[in-house]
């Protein structure tokens, strides 16, 4: 069973390829949506960015930044 946020980013995925046609946006949402149900669960790294669930997530939002040009990589700035 997915977690509401899972359910959410599933959701969110499928409203950017009907609305935007954008598979490859849309597919972001979805690996993060895969990554959900083991992140963030108590354990030796629990909440923190060092449990691999996080780390995974991290990394796909670091992707997503650069390849969007969102927040760190925007126009004016130099990657």
């Amino acid at each position: 069973m997915a977690s509401p946020i899972e359910h959410f980013l599933v959701m969110l995925s499928a409203a950017i390829t009907k609305k935007h046609n954008d598979e490859d946006l849309a597919f972001y949402a979805k690996r993060v949506a895969q990554e959900c149900s083991g992140a963030g669960f108590p354990g030796k790294d629990g909440f923190t960015a060092y449990d691999p669930n996080n780390k995974k997530i991290g990394k796909i939002t670091d992707e997503l930044d650069k390849k969007y040009k969102l927040f760190r990589y925007q126009k004016n700035d130099k990657p």
